[in-house]
């Protein structure tokens, strides 16, 4: 699983590069496929949320401005949020256990 963490860390770092790079009118599309992949990989919403924060120190911390950061961030913010619609859509189609069998 390392192997395939590592390779969709580094894909989600290019695809969220690309997206910020075009602006604000960037489609989503790409977001979304990595959720897929993600998702057909067996990763859940908190590995997502994990390699979006190493995106964020990598590709918008370094020499931006205060108001081009915010931008970016709000950007991102919304990529992320395309990005786990897969995994999350899953996860409430998947049964829930009640409550008791938690601890079993």
């Amino acid at each position: 699983m390392g192997l395939k963490r590592n390779a969709l860390s580094r894909r989600y770092i290019a695809v969220l590069r690309k997206h910020l790079k075009q602006g604000p009118r960037a489609s989503l599309q790409q977001a979304q496929g990595l959720g897929r992949r993600a998702m057909a990989l067996g990763f859940e919403t908190l590995d997502l949320a994990r390699f979006h924060e190493q995106a964020l120190i990598t590709l918008v911390l370094p020499g931006y401005s205060p108001g081009i950061r915010d931008q970016m961030i709000r950007r991102a913010g919304t990529f992320f949020a395309e990005a786990i619609t897969p995994i999350e859509k899953n996860a409430s189609a998947r049964p829930r256990r009640p409550m008791a069998n938690w601890l079993n």
